[in-house]
């Protein structure tokens, strides 16, 4: 369940997209859901809350935990998460490789939105096609504040990607604890251009009914 007004606002444009010429929008709005943490605002998106596993995800793998609170030295909840949400934790064990975690999802998409905690310069969000890399944004792509900071809010929010390059899954990675995340959303939504060119034809129609007129 979400609230259905948005709160927060479009903050920077990024175009920092890894073998692909497509223009990247991140943006930072969201909306609260019944919980009160910071979820999507995209209409039909699919959101992934980690209350029930992956579901949502066709498949999770290689190394990552859903957990709940904190622990000293390994992950630390989200801002505004209570001990009781759970959410995504990368790596489960710095130890053990890869560190870095796969989920892919049951259809295609070009948009994607998740809840980024405690944003750290090491964390790595990678977009996939087929197993290959299509995009990839690092914490400070994000935000030039990526210190881990636990509470700000500079490194504790929703971040949205429009006008991804089609993807079919994300890898999550981090090089030292933790990356973690909450209420991820993926879509497929309209792209910008097309959009555009909608608005320009809508207008075009108007101008010809007028000059009949």
């Amino acid at each position: 369940m979400r609230l259905k007004h948005a709160i927060g606002g479009l903050l920077v444009i990024g175009a920092l997209c890894t073998g692909s010429a497509n223009a990247v929008t991140i943006t930072y709005d969201f909306a609260l859901d019944a919980l009160g943490i910071p979820t999507t605002t995209v209409a039909g998106a699919t959101v992934v809350s980690f209350s029930a596993g992956c579901a949502g995800y066709l498949s999770c793998s290689d190394n990552y935990a859903i957990v709940q609170g904190s622990v000293s030295g390994q992950y630390a909840a989200p801002g505004l998460l209570s001990d009781t949400n759970p959410y995504l934790t990368v790596p489960r064990d710095l130890a053990q490789a890869p560190i870095s975690a796969t989920l892919l999802l049951p259809t295609t998409a070009n948009y994607f939105g998740l809840f980024w905690g405690s944003i750290d310069d090491y964390n790595t969000l990678s977009f996939l096609l087929g197993g290959s890399t299509v995009a990839s944004y690092t914490g400070l792509d994000i935000t030039s504040s990526a210190n881990g900071n636990q509470t700000a809010p500079s490194s504790n929010t929703y971040v949205n990607f429009f006008g991804l390059p089609t993807f079919d899954g994300i890898r999550i990675t981090s090089t030292q604890y933790a990356f973690e995340s909450d209420n991820h959303a993926y879509a497929k939504v309209p792209e910008p251009g097309t959009l555009a060119l909608l608005g320009l034809g809508l207008f075009g129609v108007g101008l010809g009914r007028r000059r009949k007129k």
